[in-house]
């Protein structure tokens, strides 16, 4: 069957700041029965796509992923999906004695990766087991955010280089291994503009993340905190206003794009409920920093 890239998604808007709920599609046939330029399209307009009721397989799942770039490991590979190792798996479920997965993954508002010099465009959760209650996923728009700031204060933001460190965000997590060598060798700190360029619209908007920033890098201490109290501010600003709650159903796909959105996992009782979600990411580009030409 012959696609027009031109065609019509049954859309629907998941909150009126952002996501789009994609209806009557098996992502199995995107790119032969469905435009693949016709979703990216939509994924850049909504930042965050869901797909309900779709049955993959781990090898599905990863073909649907590389229609969107080059799949990007996790670095806790103790965590991937024994039988593909480029799928993380998030789970409290514990199987002759052994976790399915990693049942503490992805608490506090971020953005993905941004301790790697080159972050995730895109990440994919695929929930196979769900929990009744809880175990919502939230998520906010740093670009209806940064729209809404005065001009003074989007340039009090241009041009600051903040520097991350994954390190310093594994430090925070209680009862967990201590990273390996190899680990952190693939974890260097880097540095990301604050404010970025997207690569395929040219939209601009803020790239923060407070969980494993570390500082702003050419500043005195003084000014790094008081640009990090600023930071501080605008993300409770974009949480508090700018949000989405996704209450998860069983065999939910959910794509978002990593260069305008922070999400974070909420709780659940992990003694009452089971969860067994799959994650694949996709290798991005280095962030296009914001310049004064553009």
């Amino acid at each position: 069957m012959a696609y027009d890239n031109s065609e019509k998604l049954n859309m629907s808007m998941l909150c009126k700041h952002l996501g789009a709920e994609i209806s009557d599609i098996d992502v199995r046939n995107i790119g032969r029965e469905v435009s693949l330029d016709t979703i990216k399209t939509a994924l850049h307009e909504h930042q965050l796509l869901c797909f309900r009721d779709q049955e993959l397989s781990p090898d599905e799942l990863v073909d649907f992923t590389c229609h969107f770039g080059v799949l990007l490991p996790h670095v806790l590979q103790q965590f991937s999906l024994p039988e593909n190792p480029d799928i993380y798996v998030l789970s409290n479920i514990v199987e002759n004695e052994k976790p399915l997965g990693n049942r503490r993954e992805g608490f506090g508002w971020h953005t993905d990766l941004t301790y790697m010099e080159i972050p995730p465009s895109y990440t994919i959760l695929y929930g196979l087991e769900v929990p009744s209650e809880g175990g919502d996923t939230l998520y906010a728009s740093l670009y209806q955010a940064w729209d809404s700031l005065k001009e003074k204060d989007k340039d009090r933001l241009r041009g600051v280089r903040t520097i991350h460190s994954y390190p310093h965000l594994y430090s925070k997590r209680v009862n967990v291994e201590p990273l390996t060598e190899e680990q952190k060798n693939q974890t260097p700190d880097v540095v990301q503009p604050a404010v970025r360029i997207h690569p395929d619209t040219g939209r601009e908007g803020m790239y923060i993340n407070t969980g494993d920033c570390i500082g702003v890098e050419g500043v005195s201490i003084g000014e790094s905190e008081s640009i990090m109290e600023f930071i501080n501010g605008l993300y409770d600003y974009t949480t508090n206003n700018f949000s989405y709650q996704h209450k998860w159903k069983k065999r939910d796909l959910l794509i978002w794009d990593n260069r305008g959105l922070l999400h974070t996992a909420t709780d659940y009782d992990l003694d009452l409920h089971r969860r067994l979600i799959w994650r694949t990411s996709v290798v991005g580009e280095r962030p296009i920093a914001w310049k004064k030409d553009i």
